[in-house]
């Protein structure tokens, strides 16, 4: 029966109902065998597994019987590589092609490595800043820096539409 369905899986739920992860279906009937989770929801139309002494219905979410705590993790790491996908490779100050990060309040005067005191720069940029504020160089920021959510840390790069960018680029005698 696995080779029919060997990407199903089941949501798994602490006791307190908080989402824990998704696991193989086979994991899942393992636990309910055990005992150590309950049913929540079941699919439609039902999905049964079969053994050579038992018939199962295949559930789509169950919840553990018993609270699991899961240790607090703090925040990913603000990386330089982080700071350049959240600004999209763009100076904060000019909106060129930025190839460094800058701290806004320099660390020198007590700036940390945060997501809000952090910015991408293009080098020339970065340069005549140095080690001063946006205000004391006379420079001003485009737009203001931001903690990204955790679903836009993992989110792709978004990709030019090739079609629209070859027709641009062909001269327009041969586009008719």
């Amino acid at each position: 029966m696995a080779i029919l369905m060997p990407d199903l899986t089941v949501e798994v739920y602490n006791a307190d109902c908080r989402v824990l992860s998704r696991i193989p279906w086979q994991d899942a009937i393992r636990l309910i065998l055990r005992g150590a989770v309950y049913v929540i929801d079941l699919h439609n139309p039902a999905v049964h597994i079969h053994g050579p002494s038992l018939a199962i219905e295949l559930p789509m979410s169950v919840a553990l019987r018993e609270y699991v705590h899961i240790p607090y993790k703090a925040v990913d790491r603000v990386t330089r590589d982080g700071v350049l996908r959240r600004d999209r490779h763009n100076c904060a100050y000019c909106g060129g092609r930025a190839d460094t990060v800058d701290h806004v309040l320099p660390r020198s005067r007590g700036g940390g490595d945060t997501w809000i005191n952090l910015v991408a720069a293009c080098q020339p940029c970065n340069g005549l800043k140095g080690d001063r504020t946006p205000q004391e160089a006379g420079m001003t920021m485009i737009r203001e820096p931001f903690e990204p959510k955790q679903r836009d840390k993992f989110r792709c790069p978004p990709v030019l539409d090739a079609p629209r960018l070859c027709r641009s680029s062909i001269p327009r005698s041969v586009n008719r």
